[in-house]
């Protein structure tokens, strides 16, 4: 399982530092894009070296027993000092932030080489690529270089939890403040893997034993380390996400309401603003779907408003019991009843009978939304509903083309 999910952070990893190079060659001189493209790198390269075959590689080449480990996490202590330096730039103003920044790399660099002495001083003889962490637990030089790791690590990840949670509440766009809630998630569920870390530290001196806990230690380093990517890159790919989602919307509405509409142009063909498609080419209409839409949306209200005279309230009472009858209630009832009116208005325009009385007071009650979304819903309700009554005659003089159950 390890191995698994040090393979997916890293190609998460790495495709996080792809995605931003694109960005870091339009504004090479931006010191948190740096910063950013920095932390990606160095997770990616920790996961990597930590793979198996490849930390037995870098033993074999390195001549080192276990080589692979301080350089992983070497990198991990450098990524968590990144990430202070992106929320540095983030937080503060450029000259303070350059200040803070510098003498942030400079804490980085004393630990990093901190942590490669105290490797030195372990001289570590056996290889161990599965249990590193455990195996050289009870010699006092390891406890040093395992405490100094597990020190930086937990506090610079509750760090990046605090200060991401505390911006996402004032963040002014939406998938920025999302951004900055994933990543915070993504540093709270690291914290699992530094207590797990901790209590290999602490279980020497207070003679506990914390190894069962050690595939909950990799999962919680694993997955919140990918949460914390995901984060940092959410704000620029999740507009276009959300974009796809919002088009698939649209589309999928746009063919709901064909029925309906198809039916109402084939009896007043004036209320479309183009010529008319055939179902097939509608059903391939993939572009401006946002104003196909909203033209659909008005021409189906005017294609009502002209039929408003040929409706009448027997039909509709009928078709209010049959609906309660049916098992519908609320909008469900609604949508059919408003369906079953605009099919008997039409079944007796192509009869060329009005009416028996024209109703304004209650098309007062019908009247279209002012919000545009709440009337599309609506209306896909009420086509839904028309596409599942018996078709309408069509009309022989009409020119439009023919109702289509979709």
């Amino acid at each position: 399982m390890v191995t698994v999910l040090h393979s997916l952070g890293a190609l998460a990893a790495w495709c996080g530092l792809f995605y931003k190079v694109r960005a870091l060659r339009k504004d090479p001189r931006d010191p948190a894009l740096l910063a950013l493209c920095a932390v990606f790198a160095l997770s990616g390269m920790s996961f990597f070296v930590s793979l198996p075959p490849v930390w037995v590689q870098v033993d074999r080449i390195t001549g080192v027993p276990n080589m692979a480990a301080v350089l992983a996490q070497s990198c991990v202590l450098s990524l968590v000092f990144g990430q202070q330096v992106v929320l540095t730039y983030w937080a503060r103003p450029p000259e303070e932030a350059r200040r803070v920044a510098r003498w942030q790399l400079g804490s980085c660099a004393a630990a990093v080489a901190a942590l490669i002495t105290l490797f030195c001083l372990l001289t570590p003889t056996d290889q161990r690529v599965k249990d590193f962490t455990l195996y050289y637990v009870h010699d006092p030089y390891y406890v040093a270089y395992l405490s100094l790791y597990i020190a930086v690590y937990l506090v610079g990840e509750a760090n990046v939890c605090r200060v991401c949670r505390r911006y996402a509440k004032v963040a002014g766009r939406t998938w920025l403040r999302r951004g900055l809630r994933v990543t915070a998630a993504g540093a709270f569920i690291c914290l699992g893997y530094g207590a797990v870390r901790a209590g290999n530290v602490l279980g020497t001196v207070f003679h506990f034993d914390v190894r069962a806990w050690e595939d909950f230690a990799w999962l919680c380093g694993d997955v919140g380390s990918a949460l914390t990517l995901v984060g940092w890159t959410l704000p620029g790919w999740g507009p276009r996400v959300a974009s796809v989602g919002n088009w698939l919307r649209a589309y999928r509405r746009h063919r709901r309401l064909y029925p309906l509409w198809a039916a109402l142009h084939g009896a007043v063909p004036t209320i479309a603003l183009t010529p008319p498609r055939s179902a097939l080419a509608d059903r391939l209409a993939f572009g401006q779907l946002e104003f196909r839409l909203y033209r659909r949306v008005i021409e189906i209200r005017d294609g009502q408003l002209a039929l408003r005279a040929f409706a009448g309230p027997d039909e509709e009472e009928r078709a209010d019991r049959e609906g309660r009858a049916a098992g519908l209630s609320g909008e469900a009832l609604r949508a059919h009843v408003e369906a079953v009116r605009t099919r008997t208005a039409l079944e007796r325009r192509a009869q060329g009978r009005a009416a028996a009385a024209a109703r304004a007071e209650e098309d007062a009650g019908h009247a279209a939304r002012t919000d545009l979304a709440a009337e599309t819903e609506w209306l896909v309700r009420v086509a839904t509903a028309f596409a599942a009554l018996p078709r309408v005659p069509r009309q022989p003089a009409g020119e439009g083309v023919p109702a289509e159950r979709v």
